[in-house]
């Protein structure tokens, strides 16, 4: 079965990330791959993991969200750090921003003060069944999904403070899916058409420039610095859009 397809692939979408002085700095397939990247990147959907004991699972997670095009992914470390497995990640973790909170009720407080509907993994009898119950609310307001860890599932706080719950419907012996199989099916049956369909993400202007240098700091380092120190951009963009 072929993976998520790379933007190399795809046709190009138009970038809203000017040229920027320390492009040099890069090969023209990594700029290329840059832009492309964070011209598909999504924000609108956010997985929350809740106290992962796998770090085997904790980097599948951080490297689905990445190759899906979510932007960023919640953990909660009340109960378990929250590691990455550099192997397994394959340098995923560097491009996705992981928020990390102490506890639910404090990545809950985030995402309601950004406006996102929260929703828990859980067999109520009144859950949201599968990604055709999903698509509308996702389209009528951010939307986070809440994965609890492997043994305990959802924490009952978690569970009470969110807006409701949802299920991925299954018709074989299990009850469950491995937490990574469960946030990939749930991220790609949300995702999938849009990719397929080279849709852009929804990432205004100014974020996508501030997590191109975000990337190109984490790649290059200091070289940016002495870049942005020197040169100014050929085209007229205004020098003080890079140093964010």
């Amino acid at each position: 079965m072929r993976g998520p397809v790379d933007p190399f692939s795809l046709p190009d979408l138009p970038s809203l990330v000017p040229p920027h002085p320390a492009d040099t700095l890069l090969t023209p397939e990594r700029a290329r791959k840059y832009r492309q990247v964070l011209s598909r990147r999504y924000q609108r959907l956010v997985i929350v993991v809740e106290d992962c004991t796998d770090p085997h699972n904790a980097t599948a997670i951080v490297r689905t969200c990445d190759a899906f095009g979510l932007s960023r992914v919640f953990v909660t470390t009340s109960k378990e750090s929250f590691k990455i497995n550099p192997k397994i990640s394959q340098g995923s973790h560097y491009y996705v921003d992981v928020v990390v909170h102490r506890d639910i009720a404090a990545a809950y407080a985030q995402l309601r003060a950004e406006g996102y509907r929260i929703l828990v993994t859980d067999l109520a009898a009144d859950a949201v069944i599968g990604p055709d119950a999903l698509q509308p609310l996702l389209a009528a307001q951010p939307l986070a999904l809440v994965f609890g860890n492997e043994t305990a599932g959802v924490s009952a706080e978690a569970s009470a403070q969110a807006d409701g719950c949802f299920l991925i419907p299954m018709v074989g012996f299990p009850q469950s899916l491995n937490l990574s199989v469960s946030v990939a099916t749930t991220v790609y049956a949300l995702r999938g058409a849009a990719l397929a369909a080279n849709q852009p993400g929804d990432l205004s202007a100014d974020q996508q420039i501030a997590l191109y240098n975000t990337w190109l700091r984490r790649h290059k380092g200091d070289l940016v610095e002495r870049v942005l120190a020197r040169d100014v951009d050929r085209k007229g963009t205004p020098i003080e859009v890079f140093k964010a």
